[in-house]
């Protein structure tokens, strides 16, 4: 199968760089897979589960959002993203308690500034759960 170079970069690193099969993550245009040589594109990635596949291998990860772009002629793909972390990297019990913690702030929100943070909260601690209890062996 065709490959494309992936470039994964957070606020605080280069979190990987490889040859990927393909990704499969939701943007502003809802779901979308992209492989070797896709179009040149730019897009929002909204908080979301990242499923990809390298060296025969699928890899589940949380995405807290961020930017994707796709550069058709160089074959490569970068995933700017606010932070990451691998299925193997989220801690259920911390994501649990997470969520607790923005259902609170949520419920008690004073303004629409802290609903809307605290509504963000809510759906990276959701993400981290989805991913961690939809993908266990």
């Amino acid at each position: 199968m065709n490959t494309f170079q992936l470039e994964i970069i957070t606020p605080l690193k280069k979190y990987a760089s490889f040859n990927a099969e393909f990704l499969t993550l939701n943007t502003h245009y809802g779901e979308i897979t992209i492989y070797a040589h896709h179009q040149d594109m730019i897009a929002n990635v909204e908080i979301s589960p990242l499923i990809l596949k390298r060296d025969n291998k699928i890899s589940h990860f949380a995405l807290s959002g961020g930017v994707l772009y796709c550069n058709n002629r160089e074959n490569k793909v970068q995933l700017i993203v606010n932070a990451i972390e691998s299925y193997d990297e989220i801690d259920i019990k911390k994501a649990l308690e997470k969520k607790i913690e923005a259902e609170k702030l949520l419920i008690n929100a004073k303004s629409i500034k802290e609903y809307n943070e605290a509504e963000i909260k809510l759906k990276k601690a959701i993400n981290r759960i989805s991913v961690k209890e939809k993908y266990q062996n």
